[in-house]
């Protein structure tokens, strides 16, 4: 199975149905010496994360590299109380910012200034790759969310943390999978794991010395930004003698600052990447898409509110994360006690994945769903279905759903209606792309296969 799953040529996705097809929903795929259970049923899956029983997180290779003795972070953090603290804190931050005004004016911003570099270096007529002015683009975003600072392309604390959370990975390709799971490789590969190991250490650094900076000019009257939320959090709870504080050092707030970074950057940007090849490839949806923003919003910066107003390009956004869900295997959960699963018994530290690139996308739960149709989240009154089918999980489900779910929304919709009147003046057109496949030679994410664009005046 090792073999069929990282030596084939199919994408990893495709394998795992066939596996699921043969096998049912609910199997056991070996990873070295290392069992793991797949589930692939949304009932199933349902079932098994409203309970607490699988709401661990195993130890792992490059878990530990982000939660250890030293510092915790929210994503690789084992269900605790000092997970729960951590993640309390760190989500009423996020909810928090995702309706902020002030995200409004940084995502425009970063728009903007995106769009003109774009302009200005590839001229108009000429195709080019888009991907990494996208990374830019959700970089920034973050970046001043989080810390007030942003980059542009030729930035050298941009290139490092691009090259430590994304191009390092790509470099190694689909060996990085088996680092996780087996000892024996990781020696085979140790200078690249010893250089793997530095640069995360590197970002991590990084990032938390931001944090750490923040005190030198923190002001609890004015919540600059992301640093600033965890610092009154903090604060707060020492106030209030709150059983948390304890939870809440300076170590453990930067590493939600990681967090944020290595979550939010990499699963917005790529999720955009498909959005800009669909509607690119559906030019008829682009056109609808603007004709949307145009009649509901016009020039000025597009609102939180419009969202109400604007139902295809909210269910344009949600069809890309149904169809092309970035992170189809999520993060792997823990039984923290023997449980069950439907029929199946769990047993205790058994690692658990709920599959949630099939369960988005399957013949069982959704009609035509290897279609690409955002009028499924259309109803007839022509209104976003804001209900949410129980299959529709790009975010996971349960205790550990992604805690930035609605700030990733909220930056989708504000990028994708700014992006489109920054460009109002051109039609985006596909030059060149391999279909709107996935790319199988991307183990670690659900990349778009490489296409270029360029822009076309009107």
């Amino acid at each position: 199975m090792i073999k069929l799953v990282f030596r084939c040529k199919d994408n990893p996705d495709e394998v795992f149905r066939r596996v699921s097809k043969e096998y049912g929903p609910v199997f056991t795929l070996w990873f070295g010496t290392t069992p793991q259970i797949f589930v692939t049923d949304v009932e199933l899956s349902r079932e098994a994360l409203r309970k607490n029983d699988f709401a661990g997180r195993s130890d792992s290779y490059f878990g530990k590299q982000l939660s250890n003795d030293e510092f915790s972070d929210i994503i690789f953090a084992d269900y605790g109380h000092k997970w729960e603290a951590l993640r309390r804190v760190a989500h009423s931050a996020i909810q928090k910012y995702s309706t902020n005004e002030r995200l409004i004016s940084v995502a425009t911003d970063s728009v903007d200034r995106t769009v003109k570099a774009m302009l200005d270096k590839e001229r108009v007529g000429n195709a080019f790759d888009p991907r990494s002015y996208i990374y830019l683009m959700f970089l920034n975003i973050l970046a001043t969310s989080a810390f007030g600072q942003s980059y542009d392309m030729e930035d050298e604390e941009f290139k490092y943390l691009k090259y430590g959370m994304k191009d390092q990975a790509m470099e190694v390709g689909g060996r990085i999978l088996l680092w996780e799971f087996s000892p024996i490789i990781r020696f085979i590969d140790r200078k690249r794991v010893a250089k793997q190991m530095k640069v995360t250490r590197g970002v991590i650094d990084l990032l938390r010395n931001k944090f750490i900076k923040h005190y030198d000019d923190y002001n609890e009257s004015i919540e600059r930004d992301f640093c600033d939320a965890l610092i009154s959090a903090k604060n707060d709870a020492l106030r209030d003698g709150k059983e948390s504080a304890p939870y809440l050092t300076d170590a453990n707030l930067g590493m939600s600052v990681m967090d944020l970074f290595l979550a939010g950057t990499d699963t917005s940007q790529m999720t955009f990447q498909w959005i800009v090849l669909l509607m690119t490839y559906y030019p008829e949806m682009q056109q609808k898409l603007r004709q949307e923003i145009e009649s509901q919003i016009g020039d000025r910066m597009p609102t939180h509110e419009d969202r109400n107003r604007c139902h295809y390009v909210m269910a344009f956004i949600t069809e890309t994360l149904r169809f092309r869900n970035v992170a189809p295997f999520g993060v792997p959960h823990k039984a923290v006690v023997r449980s069950t699963i439907g029929n199946y018994t769990i047993p205790e530290n058994m690692g658990v994945f709920i599959y949630q690139g099939i369960i988005c996308r399957n013949d069982k739960d959704w009609e035509n769903a290897y279609e690409f149709k955002p009028e499924r989240f259309i109803d007839s009154e022509g209104q976003f279905i804001t209900t949410r089918p129980k299959a529709l999980i790009p975010f996971g489900v349960g205790r550990r759903v992604c805690p930035g779910e609605k700030l990733a929304i909220a930056d989708l919709f504000l990028v994708l209606v700014r992006f489109l009147q920054s460009t109002q003046d051109y039609d985006i057109v596909l030059d060149s792309n391999g279909g709107i496949d996935a790319d199988p030679n991307n183990a670690n994410e659900y990349a778009p296969i490489e296409f270029k664009v360029k822009f076309m005046k009107i």
